[in-house]
């Protein structure tokens, strides 16, 4: 992670500064619309989270509150049918007969334990339970043997308040039952049979759009669960509220009179979807404000250093040796005075530049002249015939295509003193040279040509293509761990221009190094010397770049002109 951060770093330092700017600008920019898009985002998904659980809480309020209502009315008809004495004679005072209990049964019991089931269409039947009754009545009068087989009367609490109880299955119903007392002796217990649908019918309603729930009694146990969802939102169990809390918006009401606790939730995924589906939306205006602010910091950088960048190309250029100052500026800023301070500068060193320039090239062919004027051609050329044929003679035949290498390398270089040769001569001198390495490496790397017909009679600068060879197999291959190294040759045709160019898959290096070559900050000589001659010979008609890559190698290439005569010095 360090190290990436660190290789960020540095390609941020190496932009440049009109870069630089605008990333500047535009992060300044992103920051408050990032943090301001952010805040907007927390704050409606917040917003919907609690519009979420306000909605189910007043769901769930609502549809308790309307049972509740419901179970109150329940209750007081039971109060009512436990406090009317003519009900109590019924199970409190011995009759005589069969007849006049039957009586009792029809017209007292009937109505007011028939009646409420034809007012309220949820009350299934009403059942007085009682050991004073021996024969069942319909199911309106049982004896009190037959309550203790159903299964509400084991849940039955001492006391005389209603208790309710939900019995599932086949045959579901609510049950509210009561139990009467005669002191300490129960003589008699009420059962209120509730149609299980219509009773819970206000919370069942609410039970859809992905929404689920569920009742537990008093003692924990769920009596009721159901949900509408989905697949994908269904909870592997819907009987377990710790479970459904995790992934879900649950709430929970506790019925006052029953002690049941309802339980209703919706999915969490279900308003996340929302959530996104709202940022989706709001993507489309945060991708708008990027780009506007990417194109305004571009345009307000571009504006800034558009004067300071023709400054350091100008800067460049002379760096390279050409000596012209094209930019000016009447801008009383700090950049107008450094540009105006820098064209008096150049145009007061501008002479001299060029008087010691020209002189040191002056000076260099002299040179040239001079050491070839030391030596003696012919004795050279006879030297190596006869170690040729030495060779030959002792059956050295990589001794004698060394020396014939040699003698080609060194007639092409001296070419009778002249300056100029020909693209063929060129091509025999750097092949004798490349024959002469690979032979001093035992073949250890490869030459890969790459040559147009038809140059061979133009006229370029002697011992340019030598230099650049000598360079890239010195410190490109000989220090590189490629397995397969390899310099290509390329000579070719460029419109009216001569293309050469050296490359090699060596060590290579970085730009800004090889970019150092061709100025006189360079230790180098023979690649600078190139450069220097063809800027000389052609101007800005002539031109000479290296690009290198660390690791990938490096690649120099010259580019002069075909029809133009060139300057002999």
């Amino acid at each position: 992670m360090k190290k990436q951060i660190r290789k960020l770093i540095h390609r941020f330092e190496n932009l440049k500064f009109r870069k630089k700017l605008s990333v500047l600008m535009l992060i300044a920019g992103l920051v408050p619309v990032g943090f301001l898009a952010f805040s907007m985002q927390y704050g409606m998904m917040n917003q919907l989270r609690e519009k979420e659980q306000y909605n189910l809480e007043k769901m769930l309020e609502q549809s308790v509150s309307s049972i509740e209502n419901q179970s109150q009315i329940y209750e007081n008809l039971v109060d009512y049918l436990s406090y009317s004495q003519n009900l109590r004679n019924i199970f409190d005072v011995e009759t005589e007969s069969d007849y006049e209990k039957y009586l009792k049964y029809v017209k007292v019991a009937d109505p007011l334990l028939q009646m409420p089931t034809i007012y309220h269409k949820e009350i299934q039947s009403i059942t007085l339970y009682s050991d004073n009754i021996e024969v069942p009545h319909g199911d309106t009068l049982l004896p009190m043997s037959e309550a203790e087989n159903q299964q509400w009367y084991s849940r039955l609490n001492e006391g005389t308040l209603m208790q309710w109880s939900i019995t599932r299955g086949v045959n579901k119903s609510i049950i509210a039952s009561r139990k009467f007392y005669d002191n300490d002796t129960i003589k008699a217990v009420l059962e209120m049979r509730l149609d299980y649908e219509k009773v819970l019918e206000p919370f069942m309603s609410q039970l859809t759009d992905n929404t689920g729930g569920m009742i537990q009694d008093d003692n924990g146990n769920i009596v009721y669960a159901e949900c509408s969802m989905d697949k994908k939102y269904r909870p592997k169990d819907i009987e377990s509220p710790k479970d459904i809390s995790e992934n879900y918006y649950l709430v929970r009401r506790t019925m006052k009179d029953t002690g049941w606790n309802f339980y209703i939730y919706r999915p969490k995924a279900v308003s996340e979807n929302a959530i996104h589906k709202l940022l989706l939306k709001n993507i489309p205006i945060i991708l708008i404000s990027v780009l506007l602010l990417s194109f305004l910091g571009y345009v307000f950088s571009l504006r800034m250093v558009s004067q300071l960048e023709l400054l350091t190309e100008n800067m460049n250029l002379i760096n390279m040796g050409l000596r012209k100052v094209t930019v000016q500026s009447k801008s009383k800023d700090e950049v107008g005075v450094l540009i105006r301070s820098f064209r008096r500068m150049m145009d007061q060193m501008n002479h001299l530049i060029s008087e010691v320039y020209e002189s040191k090239i002056q000076l260099q062919n002299s040179e040239m002249r001079a050491l070839q004027a030391q030596i003696n051609p012919h004795f050279l050329y006879n030297s190596l015939s006869i170690i040729n044929w030495k060779a030959i003679e002792a059956g050295e035949d990589e001794i004698s295509h060394v020396t014939l290498a040699l003698s080609t390398y060194y007639r092409t270089s001296l070419n009778r003193g002249e300056t100029m040769t020909t693209v063929a001569k060129e091509i025999d001198n750097i092949r004798a040279y490349l024959k002469i390495q690979l032979v001093m490496h035992d073949n250890e790397f490869r030459v890969v040509e790459q040559i147009s017909d038809g140059l061979n009679d133009y006229l370029i600068p002697k011992l340019i293509l030598q230099p650049l060879a000598e360079n890239a197999i010195d410190h490109g291959i000989d220090v590189s761990d490629n397995e397969n190294p390899t310099l290509w040759l390329t000579i070719r045709e460029e419109a009216e221009h001569i293309f050469f160019e050296i490359r090699d898959n060596g060590a290579g290096m970085t730009q800004e190094k090889a970019d150092q070559i061709l100025t006189y900050q360079s230790s180098g000589y023979g690649v600078r010397n190139v450069c220097d001659r063809i800027h000389v010979l052609y101007g800005e008609k002539g031109e000479m770049k290296i690009e290198s890559t660390p690791g990938k190698g490096t690649r120099v290439f010259i580019r002069i002109p075909k029809n133009t005569e060139a300057k002999v010095l």
